[in-house]
């Protein structure tokens, strides 16, 4: 997100969006890795962090960023859904 744009509740909007479409879709749980400086914004958002880690870009790069998690339902025999959350 540009930092312009930070602070105003975008990120959480579309974060509390996609939660919503995840639901829909019967996703129990949503994993995603997220930048240094993205992480205070998805705790606030319900998500709980790993250690930090080193995400390898498809081009090779390296960033440090946070595993983190968030479960949506309680029901184990739902699909998870992987994503890669980067700022």
């Amino acid at each position: 997100m540009l930092p312009k744009f930070m602070g105003q509740g975008i990120g959480k909007k579309m974060v509390t969006h996609l939660e919503h479409l995840a639901r829909k879709a019967g996703v129990a749980k949503i994993h995603l890795e997220a930048t240094l400086n993205a992480e205070n914004c998805y705790q606030r958002c319900g998500f709980t962090a790993s250690a930090q880690a080193i995400y390898n870009s498809p081009s090779e790069h390296q960033l440090a960023c946070v595993p983190m998690r968030k479960q949506l339902v309680d029901h184990t025999d739902l699909k998870d859904l992987e994503c890669r959350a980067l700022r």
